[in-house]
């Protein structure tokens, strides 16, 4: 089983809620603060260098990392399963996650082909707080010792009735993430079109 799968199963129940981060406000904004020796390792730091988040003031964060799960994995532990239902949007606190899809080698059988290995900063599985019926289409596995923090549907959700302000940002800022993400596989297949054509133009000409 999966770690998604596993807290999908503590949903509704107060195991649910005991890996999210429990930072008390002054140390938070300690670590936040220019004269902590701590900041550069202090979880403000880390939330103000990722991208989806670049928009949202030190207060927003502070609201947002209540509701933020941490967790460690091992090596080849995996996150989520491709098939699997969606359900959390993962932030890398720090270690390697590989991103990886089913397929088959050249004797027919099955294999998981590598698409990409993400690093501390990077995030993944936003599609999931977007879709009602998110489905993944790939595997995400931790290569060697990995902490990830994690943001559920119900995180979601609790954070939309009591900091809508935060929760709107947060949707703004992934679904700005997402379309820059179709619109750059857009013009790579269209590039791939293009080329397939040339190619498809040269072999004419050589086989008159």
């Amino acid at each position: 089983m999966s770690y998604e799968e596993d807290i999908k199963s503590r949903t509704g129940t107060d195991s649910f809620k005991e890996d999210r981060l429990n930072i008390p406000i002054l140390k938070y904004f300690w670590q936040a603060s220019p004269i902590s020796g701590a900041r550069q390792k202090g979880i403000h730091k880390f939330l103000r260098k990722v991208a989806v988040l670049d928009n949202f003031s030190d207060y927003e964060l502070r609201r947002f990392s209540q509701f933020l799960h941490v967790r460690n994995f091992h090596p080849g532990e995996k996150v989520f399963l491709e098939g699997s239902g969606g359900f959390g949007f993962y932030l890398i606190l720090s270690g390697n996650v590989d991103i990886s899809t089913s397929g088959v080698d050249e004797s027919g059988a099955s294999t998981q082909q590598l698409i990409t290995t993400l690093s501390g900063g990077e995030y993944f599985g936003e599609l999931a707080l977007l879709e009602e019926r998110s489905v993944r289409n790939a595997t995400a596995q931790a290569r060697g010792q990995v902490t990830l923090l994690a943001f559920f549907k119900p995180d979601l959700n609790e954070l939309i009735e009591r900091y809508p302000v935060v929760a709107s940002k947060l949707l703004r800022s992934v679904s700005l993430i997402v379309s820059r993400r179709f619109k750059a596989v857009a013009n790579e297949l269209k590039i791939l079109k293009e080329r397939i054509k040339v190619l498809e133009s040269e072999s004419n000409e050589e086989n008159k």
